[in-house]
């Protein structure tokens, strides 16, 4: 081939080519047209008039047989209708129409206002769908890009305003298989925290008042203002009564907590107000013991002065025969030691009537230099017959003690983690009730 054909060989070929690119067009174009005539007559609904593009679709017609959504309350016994920015809720959607399992689902939220509503924002989604596809459970995120509050926001309470949710599933032809609203609201968990440690400042303020005007004896004056709360009228610090407090402290804070999260009323678990029962009957229980503890303690201090008084007679007889002494000596250094150990008994029955009644008046009114301690929680105090003092280190009190804060401390931990009061386990409240008995029974044990 020579240098003078083969350009024209060249424009050949690239004639050629663009005739057949130029066919290629036209018959698409026809075959387009074709399939727009061939439709003509579309069968009518919300996804042929309106194609559906995420959350901005257009709602369709509402429908007896559409879809609902609802908040998932997991295992809580509390409906979990609010989360925090960037907290993860769940949902679940019922259909009365199947949902393909490719269907694409779009969660999206938006402030719920008066006026003219903002646009929805999507939130990315977990699913999980049944095997009928009439049931759906999403579980998203709220987003952090819902912007700037309306001023006219609806609100749960002034902590909580709420926010529109809409689920949407579309099938793969367009068409919306299920398109569901609902409300949750926006929470603060820094704002309901500060509300919550102030309603535990004026509970405990409250409490501080009540002991600084109204208690008068000197050594529960002199400890600090904690120790006055949870002290007895003897004078010592008591455990049952410091349990009252945390656990209606814990339950107190919890419950103001969540309801300023949820921006409504909560119901408290069962596990709860167990262990604050427990807590009860056992403060019941120790002040049942305390106030038999004084009876008995008086009983005491009675049959030792009655003790002492008829020792006393039989040391005045055998006194007054050691005064005139038979001539016998034989029977004289009888009466003589007769009037000895009379007088040893009548010695100590009068200590023991003396013990006795201190320690009867002590539990009635205690010293003015019993000053309770922290110690008192595990250290067990016994008083002898004639006055002297035991002190041991108390196991069952310990015991109480540790599962108590150590439970105690669980329910927090949860409350700050989850939002929500935690359902205590039966293993826990059976644990609490058994420490809690072991007290009460070493109580009863212990000498007053």
């Amino acid at each position: 081939m020579n240098d003078l054909t083969r350009p024209k060989w060249l424009a050949a070929v690239c004639v050629l080519a663009a005739a057949l690119s130029a066919s290629r067009v036209g018959a698409q174009s026809t075959a387009t047209a074709g399939g727009q005539n061939s439709s003509s007559n579309p069968t009518p609904g919300p996804a042929a008039l309106t194609p559906a593009t995420g959350c901005s679709t257009i709602p369709s017609p509402a429908s007896a047989g559409g879809a609902s959504i609802e908040p998932d309350a997991g295992e809580s016994l509390q409906h979990k209708s609010w989360q925090p920015i960037g907290g993860e809720v769940q949902f679940t959607v019922k259909s009365f129409v199947a949902i393909p399992a490719n269907a694409s689902v779009f969660t999206c939220f938006r402030w719920k206002s008066g006026r003219k509503a903002g646009a929805f924002i999507e939130s990315p989604s977990r699913l999980d769908l049944s095997g009928d596809g009439k049931l759906l459970k999403v579980t998203t995120t709220v987003p952090h890009g819902l912007g700037p509050k309306p001023d006219d926001v609806a609100k749960a309470l002034p902590l909580v305003p709420l926010t529109e949710v809409r689920i949407l599933a579309i099938d793969g032809q367009n068409n919306v298989k299920a398109d569901a609203t609902s409300e949750i609201g926006i929470t603060s968990p820094v704002a309901a925290f500060v509300f919550a440690i102030a309603v535990m400042i004026l509970g405990f303020a409250i409490l501080y008042a009540a002991t600084s005007f109204r208690l008068t004896h000197t050594g529960i004056l002199k400890a600090n203002w904690l120790l006055r709360i949870i002290s007895t009228p003897s004078g010592f610090a008591s455990l049952s009564q410091l349990q009252i407090v945390l656990w209606t402290f814990v339950v107190a804070i919890s419950a103001v907590y969540v309801m300023s999260l949820s921006g409504e009323l909560i119901q408290i678990t069962n596990g709860t107000l167990v262990l604050l029962g427990i807590a009860g009957a056992a403060g019941i229980g120790a002040k049942v013991h305390t106030e038999a503890q004084g009876a008995t303690a008086e009983a005491s201090a009675t049959t030792a002065a009655a003790d002492k008084a008829a020792a006393d007679v039989i040391a005045a007889q055998k006194a007054a025969a050691a005064a005139n002494p038979p001539a016998d000596p034989v029977a004289a250094a009888r009466i003589a030691e007769e009037n000895r150990l009379a007088t040893m008994a009548a010695a100590d029955k009068a200590v023991i009537a003396t013990a006795t009644r201190a320690r009867a008046d002590a539990m009635k009114n205690p010293p003015a230099a019993q000053t309770p301690r922290w110690s008192d929680l595990i250290v067990n105090e016994s008083v002898k017959d004639d006055g002297t003092v035991m002190r041991e280190i108390d196991v069952a009190r310990f015991q109480m003690l540790l599962f108590t804060l150590i439970t105690a401390t669980f329910v927090l931990m949860n409350v700050v983690t989850t939002y929500v009061i935690p359902e205590i386990s039966t293993g826990f409240q059976t644990l609490m009730g058994i420490s809690n008995g072991v007290y009460l029974g070493s109580k009863v044990a212990q000498r007053s």
